[in-house]
């Protein structure tokens, strides 16, 4: 077994804690990736290290032996174990010894390292920022994706052809022998040569050089329905790259989010199936009425016209059915909520102040009960928006 430095991969001591692995990791992967230019060897060897030495079984068992292999290699002791130790180290040496009781050397690792595990490899996600116009009309969009996937001519094996195994006949296992005093006991074990695939690799797959995994461009069309919400999720099955330890790739999945508006549409909020906005009008318009246009509603590009009733206050707030968010699914929409903010101008202000009698005999005024002979002195105060 080939002995490998996988600190030294990653470029750190044998004393980095799980951060710094981590750390190293990314920043080495990006590098080195076989998409970026990266050497395809180089690549394999940082990922080989990164997985072994973020499991902290595994890589006690590494700095224990220096194997990276599943299982730990065993030199044949007087016992028929590595170091002359009958139980071969370890649990490994303890399941062969009674027939396999953990399958593929330890507890936690089935089967040998070529062979790969039933079920998905980890998937990946990635973020795409819409704005509210894409949620309310709904919107197509296409991505492009690079990822690897295993080489159709050599089955991702990497290999130019395969034969027969020599050691274990082509079954994959091979029996081993403990001899313990007058005990002797057999026991059946992967084979180390193919690693209980029963195969061995010939020659170099001409179409992969060896890499068992080919680039591959694939393009992921995302359909984002009316309605849909920051959250929603996209899933594209089996679409991430192939992973040489798993029977199938992983899944794909785009999230969706919320864009930083720098349109109009900026004054409309939205929560659910509501959209949100407020408006300014001055006090003529607050108490004779009026129609405003507002800009950036997502349904209407050419401005929203509403009505402002007779004598509407600040902050009253006026509900627009069927204004809102499309409701997913259906030909229905929630709620539009528009907020008045009455705020007089300067002008109105002096001519309020100028007309103040003639205002008072037109306009009604309730009775005041206080007795202006005993109110002592009135008290003026400073008035701001707060």
């Amino acid at each position: 077994m080939k002995m490998v430095d996988l600190y030294g991969a990653l470029g750190l001591s044998k004393n980095a804690d799980s951060s710094e692995i981590r750390t190293a990791y990314k920043q080495l992967a990006k590098e080195h990736h076989p998409d970026k230019g990266g050497n395809p060897e180089k690549f394999k060897e940082i990922n080989q290290a990164h997985e072994i030495l973020s499991d902290d079984a595994r890589r006690k068992m590494y700095d224990m032996t220096g194997n990276t292999s599943e299982q730990p290699e065993h030199n044949m002791g007087p016992f028929g174990h590595g170091n002359g130790n009958p139980f071969g180290g370890g649990f490994a040496g303890f399941s062969q010894m009674f027939g396999g009781m953990f399958p593929g050397g330890h507890p936690g690792h089935p089967g040998g390292q070529s062979r790969r595990r039933e079920g998905k490899s980890p998937g990946k996600s990635q973020d795409i920022p819409l704005r509210i116009s894409d949620y309310y009309k709904g919107r197509n969009l296409s991505i492009k994706l690079g990822r690897q996937v295993f080489c159709k001519s050599c089955k991702g094996s990497g290999a130019l052809s395969t034969k027969q195994c020599d050691p274990c006949g082509g079954n994959g296992q091979v029996r081993q022998v403990v001899q313990m005093g007058p005990i002797q006991m057999v026991a059946q074990t992967d084979c180390n040569n193919c690693n209980g695939s029963g195969q061995q690799k010939v020659g170099q797959c001409n179409e992969c050089q060896g890499r068992s995994l080919l680039h591959e461009e694939k393009t992921l069309e995302v359909k984002v329905e009316p309605g849909m919400m920051s959250g929603n999720t996209i899933v594209f099955s089996g679409m991430c790259s192939d992973h040489p330890q798993f029977t199938e790739a992983g899944d794909v999945t785009v999230i969706l989010r919320e864009a930083e508006e720098d349109h109009p549409a900026s004054s409309w909020v939205r929560e659910g199936t509501k959209l949100k906005t407020s408006i300014t009008i001055n006090l003529t318009d607050a108490l004779v009425g009026t129609t405003k246009v507002l800009q950036g509603h997502p349904g209407y590009t050419s401005g929203l016209t509403i009505e402002i009733p007779v004598g509407v206050q600040n902050m009253w707030t006026g509900t627009f059915p069927g204004l809102g968010m499309p409701i997913r699914g259906t030909p229905k929409f929630g709620e539009a909520y528009i907020t008045v903010l009455v705020i007089p101008t300067s002008d109105e202000l002096a001519a309020l102040k100028a007309q103040n009698n003639v205002m008072k005999s037109f306009m009604p005024s309730s009775n005041s009960s206080e007795n202006p002979q005993t109110v002592q002195s009135v008290q003026t105060g400073r008035w701001a928006a707060l």
